[in-house]
């Protein structure tokens, strides 16, 4: 799932960030600065770099999975919120990342309970 979101919040960030993704003029006058870019590399340090810090964790087997997974799911979610009260623009894709963010911050609950009866 992290590498899903890492993937996928990547090339978002990179498609905004280079002008191949365009929100058209009325979504884009609605972010902060009327940017793009700045929208870009927002999406890529508050969903993508997170994501890909969880899933180097997770091949690791590293201990921080759980709280990396909460973090990076609450940012998730967190995006989502910030996206529709900037933009104001339903798309499908919104309810559907921000069940994936809820899932990670659920699964990394799960993770903490299962590490601390070991």
């Amino acid at each position: 799932m992290a590498s899903f979101n890492t993937v996928t919040a990547a090339f978002g960030a990179v498609g905004l960030t280079f002008g191949w993704l365009s929100l058209g003029a009325t979504v884009t006058s609605r972010l902060p600065w009327e940017s793009t870019v700045v929208a870009g590399i927002a999406l890529g340090a508050i969903v993508a770099v997170p994501n890909a810090a969880l899933a180097a964790a997770a091949l690791r087997g590293s201990a921080y999975c759980g709280p990396l997974s909460i973090l990076a799911g609450v940012l998730v979610v967190g995006w989502i919120v910030v996206e529709v009260a900037f933009i104001r623009e339903f798309s499908l894709f919104q309810p559907f990342y921000a069940a994936l963010g809820l899932s990670q911050v659920w699964l990394g609950r799960r993770i903490g309970r299962s590490d601390t009866r070991t």
